[in-house]
């Protein structure tokens, strides 16, 4: 188990000394970049206060990447989106399918992010933007979760963050349809879309009660039939 002084964290610079070298005044610091390297860096300046500006800028214009990658997680999020929608373009992918993404970026997901950069656009501002737009739209919700994944996913391909923050996310749940026309009770009287259908049983002989009670039988008919004049049945 490692003990002592933590690392410094990737990006992060360690504290700030100064000192004097003939008229002018000395910051210096390290900094531990990408690569997991700590390096020295050092600016100067007529004053410790101008020395110090002077290497925080120097800290900033460094490329966080040593391919000096186009993404660093200081990137705003319309610059992941701009890249992405060109990205786009490239792809084989329908005309209909690509004018989709495009409507969703520019009403949906560049709104709610764009003043963001990408290391603030974390998991839990995801979650809430998602369940928001779940309130109103399920399927709409569906579909910006989709689109967000697609765009932290070329983000994380650049090394611009250390994960996707859309991963981490509840799943959506669909919304409840109920049947139009119809009430429980409707549903459990008439299961099969609210017609009544008659309960059919068959009698001892094969034969259903239903078609029996339908025809007479022979002996009721000869009861109920006309008679003739000899007494028998008139057919």
């Amino acid at each position: 188990m490692r003990t002592g002084r933590p690392r410094t964290p990737i990006g992060i610079h360690g504290a700030i000394n100064t000192r004097r070298e003939g008229g002018r005044v000395v910051a210096e610091t390290r900094v531990r970049d990408l690569d997991g390297r700590l390096r020295h860096i050092r600016a100067s300046g007529p004053t410790a206060a101008a020395g110090r500006t002077r290497l925080l800028e120097r800290i900033r214009e460094r490329p966080s990447l040593p391919s000096a990658g186009v993404l660093r997680p200081t990137s705003s999020f319309a610059d992941l989106a701009h890249l992405w929608l060109a990205d786009l373009e490239l792809r084989d992918l329908a005309a209909n399918t690509k004018e989709n993404y495009r409507t969703c970026m520019r009403l949906h997901v560049r709104p709610a992010f764009e003043h963001y950069t990408l290391a603030e656009v974390t998991t839990g501002r995801v979650e809430w933007f998602l369940a928001k737009q779940a309130k109103v739209s399920p399927s709409q919700a569906k579909q910006t979760r989709t689109m967000l994944n697609m765009l932290f996913g070329y983000a994380l391909r650049h090394d611009a963050i250390a994960r996707n923050p859309v991963e981490g996310t509840s799943q959506l749940r669909r919304a409840k349809s109920t049947p139009q026309g119809s009430d429980a009770r409707t549903d459990r009287r008439y299961p099969r879309g609210g017609r009544q259908v008659a309960k059919r049983t068959r009698s001892p002989r094969g034969t259903s009660r239903t078609a029996r009670s339908a025809t007479p039988s022979r002996s009721c008919w000869h009861r109920h039939a006309p008679r003739g004049d000899a007494g028998t049945p008139a057919v």
